[in-house]
């Protein structure tokens, strides 16, 4: 509470903006007397896509600063709003960014974080006959396949975390076939494997 408004703080995973969209709506109905729902948001594993709302306060004064706290705290993935009952008592520019920031912060304290990881993706065409000794590297070191096809060779799409993906890429290599190469390229070159990686991340 700040001066009679009250301020509710609510924060949830999504994956997309309509996820979103249909959280906001929920709230609506559940708090159909209040004058606010600013929000917060960001997306994707990079956090490329960020939006916020002020939802009729002063621009500026609490989508941002919910944005903030998500910024601050390095998640994303995440959808935050910020229910305010108005209290009567106008707080001005300064006390909203405080009231909005104070709600955030003690809703992302409060929240429990589910912590994933961002891969980064690999796909391997090979022959066949390495096709079964591949998968099972991969399950035993806990290595996610994404896809798997089959063509006139084998195909495979792995994910790799990407703050250790180029490590852990020559290491599965180097474990997987006993070679000690310091390129991927050396690798495929030798093995007749084609290994390229593929644009866009994916968070599991």
């Amino acid at each position: 509470m700040e001066r009679g408004s009250k301020f509710y703080g609510y924060a949830i995973p999504v994956a997309s903006e309509e996820e979103a969209q249909l959280f906001l709506a929920q709230l609506k109905k559940e708090h159909s007397k209040a004058r606010h729902f600013c929000t917060g948001l960001r997306l994707f594993p990079d956090a490329t896509l960020e939006r916020f709302s002020d939802d009729g306060e002063p621009s500026g004064s609490a989508g941002r600063p919910i944005l903030g706290q998500l910024i601050r705290h390095n998640l994303t993935n995440v959808f935050m709003v910020v229910v305010r009952y108005f209290g009567g008592t106008k707080l001005g520019i300064s006390g909203l960014i405080e009231a909005y920031k104070n709600c955030a912060t003690l809703t992302l304290f409060s929240a429990t974080t589910i912590v994933r990881h961002v891969y980064a993706k690999v796909r391997l065409k090979l022959p066949y006959e390495s096709f079964p000794q591949l998968i099972n590297y991969c399950k035993q070191h806990e290595i996610p396949v994404l896809e798997e096809s089959f063509d006139s060779r084998a195909s495979i799409l792995l994910g790799f975390k990407t703050s250790t993906y180029l490590t852990e890429l020559l290491q599965a290599l180097r474990e997987h076939t006993s070679l000690d190469f310091t390129t991927i390229e050396a690798y495929a070159t030798s093995l007749g494997w084609e290994i390229e990686s593929e644009p866009g991340a994916i968070i599991i």
